[in-house]
């Protein structure tokens, strides 16, 4: 076993702040553009109705993955997918060759939506769809730490929700003054933290604010101060390929980007009212 030391905090962006919504994001960064698989990582928080992605909107050449902290969002797309997630419940969206979707809120939200860059091979696969309800999830409970597993395999606990990137995807709840250690395998490995602050040794801490990122190895450990923390754990393989953003889609070549463009338009990603 071998602990995974901090290398890097990057500085988190924040993209929302108008007094009803706060949104920080923590990729892409002009320093960084993934970690692991992920590619774009939001955390968000609103008291009203008005959601992000509220309108319908495409996406290509992406994983969508949301968790919700807090709150209940109805999802509908332009395949006849249609849920409606609540706190604890997770959803993930394999967008492939293009998928228009709508996001409306039910109540006021707190949570993650994270994308992941499907490899080259499978950027142009079919749309696919499943949630995840909070008791589908993996518990695991150690030291008094509570984990989600929402993707991945974390202390050889194996989430359901088969994916494409194959990212690790943990969901933590520290109470105060409490430590864990998690054996996660995965080549790049950080953390994001979306409620209180983490500390990080030498008087730092770290709220959501910025990404903190581990060096090499298979275990990591976890401490909260005197106040609880709650993070995310994210990280996998790098993505593979170029990544190109533009918008909603992430190819891997201008021209998969102006095809993307061209099937949304010609309707062939279908269409959502």
């Amino acid at each position: 076993m071998k602990l995974r030391q901090l290398t890097t905090i990057y500085s988190a962006n924040k993209h929302i702040d108008d007094g009803e919504m706060l949104l920080w994001r923590a990729l892409p960064l002009h320093q960084r553009t993934s970690l692991g698989p992920f590619v774009f990582i939001d955390h968000y928080r609103h008291e009203g109705l008005r959601g992000i992605g509220d309108r319908p909107h495409p996406h290509a050449g992406i994983e969508v993955f949301s968790y919700l902290i807090e709150g209940g969002v109805a999802h509908r797309d332009s395949f006849g997918f249609s849920d409606t997630i609540k706190a604890g419940d997770s959803q993930y969206i394999c967008a492939g060759r293009g998928i228009i979707h709508a996001e409306q809120p039910t109540s006021p939200r707190h949570g993650l939506q994270l994308w992941t860059s499907l490899p080259p091979n499978k950027k142009l696969i079919e749309p696919s769809y499943r949630s995840l309800r909070q008791a589908q999830i993996p518990k695991l409970n150690k030291n008094g730490a509570d984990i989600r597993i929402i993707a991945g395999v974390v202390d050889g606990i194996r989430s359901p929700l088969q994916t494409v990137s194959e990212p690790v995807f943990a969901y933590v709840k520290l109470p105060a003054n409490t430590t864990v250690t998690l054996s996660i395998d995965a080549e790049e490995l950080g953390v994001y933290v979306t409620k209180g602050e983490l500390p990080l040794g030498h008087g730092e801490l770290l709220g959501s604010e910025g990404l903190a990122v581990f060096g090499a190895g298979d275990t990591v450990k976890l401490s909260a101060g005197d106040a609880p923390v709650e993070l995310a754990l994210l990280g996998g393989a790098p993505a593979e390929g170029p990544i190109l953003f533009d918008g909603p889609f992430v190819m891997d070549t201008p021209e998969r980007l102006h095809q993307a463009y061209e099937d949304y338009h010609s309707g062939k990603m279908g269409t959502l009212v």
